[in-house]
């Protein structure tokens, strides 16, 4: 298997990954930080990516984008309902705007930077909360760490196949998710320390 075959499978499975570990981790905390518009991009997005690797014959974007679905939805299905249809409605028309309009107008390429720019639309909501937020319990920095492994693997594939626009795509998604790895683990050690300073106050 070439080289670059047996990394976007890579790239997928890591994917998929990332969806399941956050929903663990929503089950086990709570969905304290994790933002519904984000992952409504996510899982719009990904019909995009489908539709784009049937056009270029990608067994691997096909895969990532059918696999992933499934587990999309169930996180999706565990935040409130409420956000979630603002999320939804939000993310619906980012993604028609931003990448199928694109794609019929101009074609694929087209479509694919306009994936570059909601890339960082995508994790910007997340990224916002993170900045604003005390705490976030239950957004997990090893699923969007997983991501960010995901996104390069991604990156390497669409290098070795010459998808630049693709590529181009995956380098914003890869500093994207860095970012909010990092964010993640701030808040988690900020909500840590105000729980020991809690415990401590109500001990004295």
């Amino acid at each position: 298997m070439p080289l670059a075959s047996i990394v976007g499978w890579g790239g997928a499975t890591v994917g998929t990954l990332t969806t399941v570990v956050q929903t663990a981790r929503i089950r086990r905390v709570g969905t304290d930080g994790v933002n519904a518009t984000t992952w409504s991009l996510f899982a719009l997005t990904s019909v995009f990516w489908l539709a784009y690797g049937v056009a270029s014959h990608s067994a691997q974007i096909v895969a990532a984008s059918v696999i992933g679905a499934p587990f999309l939805i169930g996180l999706l299905g565990r935040l409130d309902r409420a956000e979630r249809r603002r999320g939804l409605a939000q993310a619906a028309l980012a993604v028609a705007a931003t990448t199928w309009l694109p794609a019929a107008l101009f074609g694929w390429n087209a479509g694919l930077l306009g994936v570059g720019v909601l890339v960082v639309a995508t994790r910007a909501p997340q990224l916002a909360q993170l900045l604003g937020a005390r705490h976030a319990r239950g957004v997990s920095a090893t699923a969007w760490l997983l991501g960010a492994v995901s996104v390069a693997m991604w990156l390497a594939y669409d290098v070795s196949t010459s998808r630049t626009a693709a590529a181009v795509t995956m380098v914003a998604a890869l500093v994207a998710n860095l970012s909010i790895v990092a964010l993640a683990v701030a808040r988690h050690r900020g909500g840590r320390a105000a729980t020991v300073t809690s415990r401590a106050a109500l001990a004295t």
